[in-house]
């Protein structure tokens, strides 16, 4: 079986993540049309409603996961 690969991975399922700064739970969406950065990977910019904190991420090839960081 073939893993999703960005380019084909269904943007309507949604991932659960965390805030990295204060663990709140939230529910993630792919975007159809993603930014991408310049190593080519999908690039997010959010905002945690709980601790208001920016957060940056980029969706990991190997497993379509988010994986988030929080900005200072």
């Amino acid at each position: 079986m073939k893993r999703p690969s960005i380019k084909t991975a269904n943007t309507l399922d949604p991932q659960s993540v965390a805030c990295p700064k204060c663990a709140a739970q939230f529910t993630f969406y792919r975007s159809s049309m993603p930014e991408m950065d310049e190593c080519g990977f999908e690039h997010y910019r959010l905002e945690c409603e709980m601790c208001e904190t920016t957060l940056v991420g980029i969706v990991d090839p190997a497993d379509d996961k988010l994986l988030l960081s929080a900005t200072s």
